[in-house]
C-alpha cells in the first residue's frame, strides 16, 4: 500500500453525448448497446478523506484520490493541493488551497508528484514565493467547490477568484475569472513538489512561458526525472519577473535553480477571465509545445471540458450497470472512473519518450509508465485486460520495454525510473494476468526471458527485484519474512501460468516447484504462515495479530495469501469446516488494519480472501462477505474508500464485486462467481458483449440460488476467461437466503497442485454431535466465557477457566451414541498468541456420566488444532480435562471449539 505504503454534493456538468472528441482524449470501442450518461454518477471527492480503519499502513489512512481534471490515462492530473494531503495532493476536510499542480497519483501512500504549482493571486507579491509558497495559500467555501470527470471548479475567497480546470491527454487548461484589479497574477512554481524543492527553469516570452521541473524523491527514494512545459495564455501578460530563493526580480524573464519559478501579471478591469492551457512532456520542452499544439490547439474551454465528460463517457460504458440505487450507481462509476487513471501515458504525440535507460527513444504505439505492482496485480490486471484490451496491449507492450531497457519487468516504477517500492516480483504477475485475460500484441518471447531473468540473479537499473532469492533458492523459502516468500511463491506460479500458454514446458515445471514453496511456510502446529528460521524451525509464539515480520499484515492476513492453492490449504487446515469456522472469525471486522486478526479490505494482500470461502465449497459465505464490504467499507463520502487507492487497485476490487465476479488467482483466467449487485451488467469489449443478468438481485439480495451461461446451467461457482471472452450471456438468479448452489466438493473452483504432493484430503467427519448441546464445566473467567461457547460452532468466542487445578469442560450429547473422533481448537485459531494454546490435557467418555474412560492423553503440546481419532465407542457424556492450560505458563484454560465426530 505504499504504493499502497483514503462528498460532498458533486455539481455535475451535463452529459452531451455527440460533441467534440478533441485529440487527446481516450475514445472507446464502438458500443453495441445504445451509449448511457454515466458520468453523472462520478463523484471524483469519493476518496479524498480518511476511512474509519483503526490501524492503517502508514500514509494508507484514506484513499488517497485526487478531484482535479483527468482524462482516462491522462499523462496530465491537473488538481488542487492542500495542506494536509500528504500523500495524495487534496485532501476533503481542508479548507485552503496552495496551488494546482500537473501531476498527481491516484491513491499512493508515499508522498508523490505535484508538479509544476500553478497559483492565480491577486494584489502585489509582499515576499517571495521561493521561500513562502504557502503563504500564498487561498482558503475556500466547499460550497464553492465542485468536480465531475474532467472538469474541477472552485472559487479562491483569499482572491475573489474562481478556478476551472480541465484536461486532454497531454495538457491541462485552466479558465481563471478574477475580481477587476490591474493586479491579477498567475504564480508558476518551477520548483516546489510533493517530496521537496528541487531545481526548475523559467523563461517568460510574452504570452508563452516554457522550462524545467524536477521531480522524484517518490517513497524516499533520491531518483529524479525532469519535466517539461510550455505554458499558452490567451492574451499578452501587462507585466511579468522571476524569483530565485528569497529575491522577486519585477521585469525579469528567465531564472533557474531550487526555489525559482515565474508570475506574470494581468489588468482585468475590463476583461476578467484569464486562460492558460500548459503542455508538458518528459522528453523535451519541444515535445511539451508538441503536444500542446496537437491537442490543445484554441482557448475552447467549453469544448475541452466538453471532450473529456465525452471521453469518459465513451470508457464508462465499456460496463453498462442498470437497475441499482443512486448511491450504488455512484459507488460503482467512480470506481471503474478511478479504474482508469493509471497507468499514466508517458510518450508525446511524436512517439518519443524517456526509456527505462533515459534514454529518449520512439515507439510506434502508446508508452505507458507508472505501476504500483504490488497493488494492481491482485485485480486491476485482470479488469483491464477484460474491459481495454486495445490500451492493456500497450501497457504489456511498455513494461516489455522497461524490462528490456532497464533490466527487468516494473515492479513499482514511477516514469523512467523503478523505485523498489513494496516487496515481492509483481511484474510478472501483471503480465500474466493481462495474457490470461486476453490480452495479445506483446513480446511475449521477451516477457518470458524477463520474468525468468528476475530469478536468476537480474538487475533493473541496477539493483535487483528479488533481493532474497538466493535464500529462498537454498531454502525453499524466505527466512527474513514469511510474506516475502508467498511473493516470490505467487510470482513463480503466474510465471508458470504464462510458460505454459506459450508452450514452455521446463519452465512450467520449474516454476510451478517453486510455486508450491508457500506450504514452507504454513506451520500445521499453529495454523499459520509464520517465520521460519533458517535451520528449518519455526520462531514461536505466533501472535496472529501482530504485524511483526510481515509486509503490511499479520499473520492472521497472510495465511490466506495462497490464492492458487486453497484447496491444500484448508486441508492443512484441516477440511472445509475449519476454514468456514476461520474464516467467518476472520471476517468479524471488514477493515481491521494492521493489528487486529481480522480481514483488512484497505490493504490488497487480502483483497481475494471473500473468495476463499468458494474454496471450501461454501460460497454464500463469500457472497455474504463481498455484500457487507461494498456496503459498509465503501460508501459516497469523501472518506468512502478503506484504504489507499494504489492506483486503482481497490476500486477495481469493487467493479469485480458489483458485477458478480471475481479473479481470485492472480496469473490465471479463473473467474470466482459470487452473483452481481445490479439486475443487469453489460460488458462491451472488441470480441463482443457479455451480458450479465441477476433475476431478483437488490441490497438484501446477495445470494445465489441457480446460474446458467447461455442457457446452461451449472452448480459450479466458476468460470474461466475463455467462457466469457466472446460473446456470453450469464444468468443469475438471486435470493436474500442461501442455497444449495456451488456447495458440492465439485462446484470448488481449481487448486493448482503440480509441482509437489499435496497434502491428504482432511478426513470428512460429519455432524458435529457436540454443536448446541448441553454443557458444564469449571467456573469460567467471566460470564461471557461459559461452557457453552465451545459448543456454539464459532470461533467467535471461548470458554476459559481460571479455576484451580485441573478445569474441565464436559458436554451431553443427549443419549448414547457412536463417538470416533475429537477435534480441539485452541487460543490460536481465536486471534490469540499461540503460546495460550493448551499444553496438556485427557478426554473421556462415559454413558452414564459417572463411569469415566480416558480414550486422549496428551502432554507438551502446542497445537492450535487437535485432531484426535479414536477407537469407535459408544458414549453420551464426552469431557475435557486441562491440566496445563497453556505453553507459556498463563494459568487459564482457553477452548473455542470442542467438536466430537461418529467418525475418524
Amino acid at each position: 500500500m505504499f504504493g499502497s505504503l483514503h462528498r460532498h454534493a458533486r455539481r455535475s456538468f451535463p452529459v452531451i453525448l455527440i460533441g467534440l472528441l478533441a485529440a487527446g482524449v481516450v475514445t472507446a470501442t464502438p458500443a453495441t448497446a445504445a451509449p448511457l450518461a454515466l458520468t453523472q454518477h462520478v463523484n471524483p471527492f469519493i476518496g479524498t478523506d480518511n476511512s474509519n480503519s483503526p490501524n492503517p499502513v502508514p500514509g494508507g489512512a484514506g484513499g488517497s484520490t485526487y478531484p482535479g481534471a483527468v482524462v482516462p490515462f491522462g499523462m496530465v492530473q491537473f488538481s488542487p493541493d492542500t495542506p494536509t494531503a500528504s500523500p495524495s495532493g487534496y485532501r476533503y476536510s481542508d479548507t485552503s488551497i496552495q496551488e494546482f499542480s500537473l501531476t498527481h497519483f491516484n491513491g499512493a501512500g508515499c508522498a508523490n508528484n505535484e508538479d509544476l504549482g500553478i497559483l492565480p493571486v491577486t494584489g502585489n507579491l509582499a515576499t517571495s514565493p521561493g521561500t513562502n509558497w504557502t503563504g500564498y495559500a487561498a482558503g475556500y467555501t466547499k460550497a464553492s467547490e465542485s468536480a465531475s470527470p474532467g472538469y474541477y471548479k472552485n472559487r479562491l475567497d483569499t482572491y475573489n477568484t474562481g478556478v476551472e480546470l480541465s484536461a486532454t491527454k497531454r495538457t491541462g487548461f485552466m479558465r481563471l475569472t478574477y475580481p477587476s484589479t490591474p493586479t491579477a497574477r498567475v504564480l508558476i512554481n518551477s520548483s516546489r513538489s510533493a517530496t521537496g524543492n528541487r531545481t526548475g527553469s523559467i523563461a517568460i516570452n510574452g504570452s508563452q512561458l516554457t522550462g524545467t521541473f524536477t521531480g522524484g524523491g517518490f517513497c524516499g527514494s533520491s531518483k529524479t526525472y525532469q519535466l517539461f512545459y510550455a505554458i499558452q495564455f490567451d492574451r499578452a501578460p501587462t507585466g511579468f519577473g522571476t524569483w530565485l530563493g528569497g529575491t522577486v526580480n519585477a521585469g525579469s524573464a528567465s531564472t533557474s535553480g531550487v526555489n525559482s519559478g515565474g508570475y506574470v501579471t494581468f489588468d482585468t478591469s475590463a476583461n476578467p477571465v484569464v486562460q492558460l492551457k500548459v503542455g508538458i512532456s518528459y522528453v523535451s520542452v519541444a515535445g511539451a509545445q508538441a503536444n500542446l499544439a496537437a491537442e490543445n490547439a484554441g482557448f475552447d474551454f467549453p469544448g475541452v471540458r466538453t471532450a473529456a465528460d465525452t471521453a469518459w463517457n465513451d470508457v464508462l460504458n465499456r460496463v453498462q450497470a442498470t437497475g441499482g440505487s443512486a448511491a450504488d450507481l455512484q459507488k460503482f462509476y467512480t470506481a471503474l472512473y478511478h479504474v482508469f487513471q493509471n497507468p499514466n501515458i508517458a510518450s508525446d504525440v511524436n512517439g518519443q519518450y524517456r526509456g527505462f535507460d533515459q534514454t529518449v527513444r520512439t515507439a510506434s504505439h502508446t508508452v505507458y509508465q507508472n505501476y504500483s505492482g504490488w497493488d494492481i496485480y491482485r485485480s486491476w490486471a485482470s479488469l483491464i485486460g477484460l474491459l481495454a484490451p486495445a490500451e492493456a496491449s500497450d501497457i504489456a507492450k511498455s513494461m516489455v520495454l522497461d524490462g528490456q531497457q532497464g533490466g527487468l519487468l516494473p515492479k513499482w516504477s514511477h516514469n523512467s525510473n523503478e523505485h523498489f517500492v513494496m516487496t515481492g516480483d509483481p511484474g510478472p504477475i501483471i503480465v500474466s494476468s493481462l495474457y490470461a485475460f486476453g490480452v495479445r500484441g506483446f513480446d511475449t518471447a521477451a516477457a518470458l526471458t524477463l520474468m525468468d531473468k528476475s530469478s536468476n540473479g537480474g538487475t533493473t537499473q541496477g539493483q535487483t527485484i528479488r533481493g532474497r532469492q538466493a535464500g529462498y533458492l537454498s531454502r525453499h523459502y524466505v527466512t527474513e519474512d514469511p510474506s516475502d516468500s508467498l511473493e516470490y511463491s505467487s510470482s513463480d506460479f503466474a510465471i508458470a501460468q504464462f510458460a505454459k500458454a506459450v508452450g514452455d514446458t521446463a519452465k512450467y515445471n520449474t516454476y510451478m516447484t517453486r510455486a508450491q514453496w508457500w506450504a514452507n511456510v504454513y506451520n500445521p502446529e499453529s495454523g499459520y504462515v509464520q517465520k521460519r528460521n533458517a535451520d528449518g524451525s519455526w520462531a514461536w509464539p505466533v501472535s496472529p495479530a501482530s504485524p511483526s515480520g510481515y509486509t503490511e499484515g499479520n499473520a492472521s492476513q497472510y495465511t490466506w495469501m495462497v490464492p492458487y492453492n486453497f484447496g491444500s490449504l484448508i486441508n492443512l487446515m484441516g477440511g472445509p469446516k475449519t476454514a468456514v469456522q476461520r474464516l467467518d472469525h476472520h471476517f468479524t471486522q471488514l477493515n481491521g488494519g494492521l493489528s487486529l486478526p481480522y480481514f483488512y479490505i484497505g490493504n490488497e494482500p487480502e483483497h481475494g480472501v471473500p473468495w476463499a470461502y468458494h474454496y471450501a465449497a461454501y460460497p454464500q459465505g463469500t457472497s455474504a462477505a463481498v455484500r457487507r464490504v461494498m456496503t459498509e467499507s465503501f460508501t459516497t463520502a469523501a472518506g468512502g474508500l478503506p484504504g489507499n487507492d494504489d492506483l486503482g487497485a481497490t476500486s477495481a476490487w469493487y467493479v469485480w464485486s458489483a458485477m458478480g465476479l471475481y479473479p481470485p488467482t492472480p496469473g490465471s483466467d479463473v473467474l470466482a462467481l459470487h452473483g452481481p449487485l445490479f439486475p443487469s451488467v453489460t460488458i462491451t469489449r472488441p470480441g463482443g458483449t457479455v451480458q450479465i443478468n441477476a433475476s431478483g438481485a437488490g441490497p438484501t439480495a446477495q445470494y445465489v440460488q441457480g446460474f446458467n451461461r447461455n442457457g446452461v446451467s451449472t452448480t459450479r461457482s466458476w468460470l474461466r476467461y475463455g467462457d466469457i471472452s466472446g460473446s456470453a450471456t450469464l444468468n443469475f438468479t438471486m435470493g436474500s437466503s442461501p442455497s444449495a448452489w456451488g456447495t458440492n466438493a465439485a462446484d470448488v473452483p481449481p487448486s493448482y497442485n503440480d509441482g509437489f504432493t499435496p497434502p491428504p484430503a482432511a478426513p470428512a467427519l460429519g455432524t458435529n454431535l457436540a454443536l448446541g448441546k448441553p454443557a458444564t464445566a469449571s467456573a469460567p473467567c467471566n460470564a461471557a466465557e461459559a461452557a457453552a461457547k465451545a459448543f456454539d460452532g464459532s470461533l467467535s468466542g471461548k470458554w476459559c477457566s481460571l479455576a484451580a487445578g485441573t478445569k474441565f469442560l464436559q458436554v451431553d450429547l443427549g443419549s448414547a451414541q457412536n463417538v470416533g473422533s475429537f477435534v480441539l481448537k485452541h487460543a490460536g485459531l481465536g486471534g490469540e498468541s499461540t503460546g495460550l494454546n493448551t499444553g496438556a490435557y485427557t478426554v473421556q467418555t462415559s454413558v452414564d456420566g459417572t463411569n469415566w474412560t480416558t480414550v486422549v492423553d496428551v502432554s507438551s503440546v502446542r497445537s492450535s488444532r487437535s485432531y484426535h481419532p479414536i477407537t469407535q465407542r459408544q458414549a453420551r457424556y464426552v469431557r475435557l480435562n486441562v491440566t496445563t492450560p497453556t505453553n507459556n505458563g498463563n494459568t487459564a484454560a482457553r477452548i473455542y471449539e470442542f467438536e466430537v465426530y461418529a467418525s475418524s
